[in-house]
Formats: C-alpha cells, structure tokens, sequence
C-alpha cells in the first residue's frame, strides 16, 4: 500500500527521472567526477504501518527522510519515489567519501525512533550506483542502484551494495531463461519420462516416478538439471508443478485404460507444496480423473523440506491422504534426520538414498546404515524404497534385508511413456530376482496398489 506524506512535506511522491534526470545532467554537464543514485528501501514498512497505523507509518515516512537528508552533504537531492522507497544522488565526493555518506545513512535510520509511547526501528536496504561524468542515463543509473538494492534486503546484512554489472547481466539472463521456460510449457515442449519402481520379491512393476524433461527443439532433450534450479520463483514453479501433476494424472488414466494399473509418484518442489491454494488445487486435478482411485498419484517431497517445515507439512501430508494421494519423503538419510519427526509425520513410503544404496555392498558404514533405516521404518510401519539398485548384488542385498520394493539404473532407466507397458511385460515375464508370489508384507507395501 502506498502512502501519501504529510502536508508539511515537501518531498511528496515523484517520477524519479523528474527529479533526477536534470541534476544529473547538470552535473555530467560540470565535469563532476562522481555521481552516486542510491535506491532506499525500508524495511519491514508494511508491518511498521500496520502496528502503528497509517497517521504513524506517514511519521515513518517523515522521519526517515529528515535522517538521510541530515546525512547528505549540501551537494544533494533527495527524492520519496515509491511507498516507502527513497532515491538520493550526489556529487562532488570520491568513492571512499561516498562509501562513508552512505553508511551514515544506515546508521542514522538504525537508531530507534519514539511515536507517541511506540518505539519503532527504520532500518533500511540500501542500493547504489557509483558513476563518473560520462555514465548511464539517469533512469538506467536508477534502475541499477534498484537492483543492487534487492541484493541489500536478500542478504539483510545492514550494509550497503553496490551496483554489480557481471551479476546484474546473469540476472537478466535468467529472466530470460524463465522466460523460455514458460514459452517451452505453452509451447508443448515438456515431457514427462518415467523410471519403474519394482517389487523385487513378487516381480511385478506396482509404480513408476515421473520425471519431467525438456525436448528444446535446438538444444535436444534436456535433464532436469539444466532447467530445475531455474525454477526458483514461485509461480513458474507452481506452473510447471501444477503441469507435471495434471500431465502424470492424465498418463495414469491412459494407461489404466490399455490394462497397466500403476501409481506414480511425482517429485515436490518445496515452492509449489507450500502454496496456500495447493490441495484445492490438487483436488481440483483429481476430480478430472475419477475412475483412477486412491493410490494412483504419490507427492514425493525432500526430507529436508520435512523437518525444516514439519507442523505446515504434517498438515500437508494428512490433507493430500485425505484426497487418496499417498506422500513419501524422498533422499532420505542426507539431511538431520529427527526419529521425532518420522514418528509423527504421516507419510506412507520413505525412499532411502542413493548414496548408501550404492556404497553398501563395498562400505561397512554405509550397509549398517541401511540396515538401520529398514528395521527402523518397519518398526514405524513406513514403506521402505530403496533408490539406486544398480547390480543384480545390490539387489539381492536388500532382500536379505527384507526391502523389496526398488529403483536405480540396474532395474531401468528413466523412459518415455511409451515404452512402458513393453517394458513392464518383459519384467513381469522374467524378473531378475525370481518370482515370489506370496504377498508382501504391510509395512513394505501398504502405499502402493
């Protein structure tokens, strides 16, 4: 929300070029040998506001400006060009000089201002933009203190930052490339590839997990790896989130109807979980597909997520149980795992890591460690996965164990949907670990049809 100032004061609420762009030039005009464009941000105004109300969080206002224009040399303007956001620029001063300006600044808004009985703090995020004579426009010297002013509050470290052209061009080039990514979704050039999760004891497919791709029609088919960590902003997170569910469901159903009964499981980003609109949302997407029943999708989130947000994502896992979608945490044993917390956490299957599924058969440590996290889940009632399996050995390691259910490169590896209903009848016809057609026990296949 934006506020106006109060009538006695004479910044009001300009266009920054207005205000800029003439002294500016001016200056560039004189020769000056720095300029400095500062972008100041208050923080946490909309909690400040609030706590003191509007006529309180204009006092805000006021007060904030009457600190940093004290700290300003006579050289200056000042300008309040957005809510509670401030532009400055001056001249006349070396780098270091200006360095020392700014830091008063800081130190000037840290100190705790009295309101009628409230004791409230104006700490600010502060960007700049160091220029000679013959630098930017002023809009664009603007906009660069903007941005190493986003960096400020990121780090929330009190201090100031300073204009960074190498990460200000990385920045634009991931906003390109999220760019492409949302032309890739409406464009159609996303898949999902799928790996089978096996029973190795009975030898038959009950699941497979959905990993998404990108077919980019220059650069081929991409892994996850060269695309996922781009997805660090919310909504296009939940966008390609919302579209692997919806593309996973629609498989499901596709193959139910050519006789493969599978669940798939579908890996979280904690974004897209944590959404407040989430389970409406998945409800919506199964409501789609009603004839696939409980059990068909499993929502696989990081153990880390887990315990860092464990009441938000206890509730989570009771509300998708509620909808018939199974929850399982994936990577288990890489992050502080908590006894605690896998206790009360309702999750149906837990997928032990790679790491010391691979390094068991020639690592003492890592074999005592799965042993451990077998007898423990089964002593909890929890679904053991174990992901890895690359050998035949690996493999007949974990049955002795008494962990059947598996996937890893020794099994298969990721393929399109396509190929799926093939593959599975070659397994089922002659699984690698024999066949044993009793059934399993609860507690290692409860989750999965």
């Amino acid at each position: 929300m934006l506020f106006s100032m109060s009538p006695d004061d004479e910044l009001g609420r300009l266009p920054p070029d207005e205000v800029l762009s003439p002294l500016i030039e001016d200056w560039a005009r004189a020769g000056k040998r720095v300029a400095v464009v500062c972008d100041i941000d208050l923080d946490r105004f909309g909690e400040l506001n609030q706590r003191l109300g509007m006529a309180g969080g204009n006092a805000a206002l006021v007060e904030a400006a009457r600190r940093i224009k004290q700290q300003l040399p006579r050289e200056s303007l000042l300008a309040r060009i957005g809510g509670d956001e401030f532009a400055a620029v001056f001249a006349g001063l070396g780098p270091t000089q200006c360095h020392r300006v700014l830091e008063r600044v800081l130190a000037a808004l840290a100190e705790p201002w009295e309101w009628r009985g409230h004791t409230a703090s104006l700490a600010a995020s502060l960007g700049a933009r160091l220029m000679g004579s013959s630098g930017p426009p002023p809009e664009i010297a603007l906009r660069d203190a903007q941005h190493a002013a986003f960096y400020a509050k990121r780090a929330a470290d009190g201090k100031v930052h300073y204009f960074d052209a190498p990460q200000a061009e990385a920045d634009v080039q991931v906003a390109r490339q999220r760019q492409r990514i949302q032309e890739g979704l409406a464009q159609g050039e996303f898949c999902l590839w799928y790996q089978p999760k096996v029973d190795m004891r009975r030898g038959v497919v009950p699941g497979a997990e959905a990993l998404i791709r990108w077919q980019h029609p220059e650069r081929g088919l991409l892994q996850p790896i060269h695309f996922v960590p781009l997805l660090e902003d919310d909504a296009l997170a939940e966008q390609v989130g919302n579209w692997v569910i919806a593309t996973a469901l629609r498989q499901a159903y596709d193959w139910r109807a050519e006789g493969l009964r599978m669940s798939i499981s579908v890996n979280l980003s904690p974004l897209h979980m944590l959404r407040h609109d989430f389970v409406d949302r998945l409800a919506e997407q199964l409501a789609q597909y009603p004839r696939l029943g409980p059990g068909t999708l499993e929502l696989e989130i990081l153990e880390t997520t887990a315990i860092s947000q464990f009441a938000t994502v206890a509730r989570f896992v009771e509300a998708c149980q509620a909808l018939g979608v199974a929850v399982a945490i994936d990577d288990f044993g890489t992050g502080y795992s908590s006894l605690t917390y896998l206790r009360q956490l309702p999750v149906s299957s837990v997928k032990i890591d790679q790491s010391f599924i691979r390094g068991m058969l020639d690592s003492e440590p890592d074999r005592a460690i799965v042993q451990g996290i077998l007898l423990l889940l089964r002593a909890l009632g929890r679904t053991a996965v174990a992901e890895g399996v690359e050998t035949l050995a690996h493999g007949e390691a974990l049955l002795a164990m008494g962990c059947t259910l598996a996937q890893g490169y020794g099994i298969a590896r990721p393929m399109p949907a396509d190929r799926m209903k093939h593959w599975v009848a070659e397994f089922e016809r002659a699984p690698p670990w024999g066949r044993d057609d009793s059934p399993a026990a609860p507690a290692e296949s409860s989750s999965l049809p």
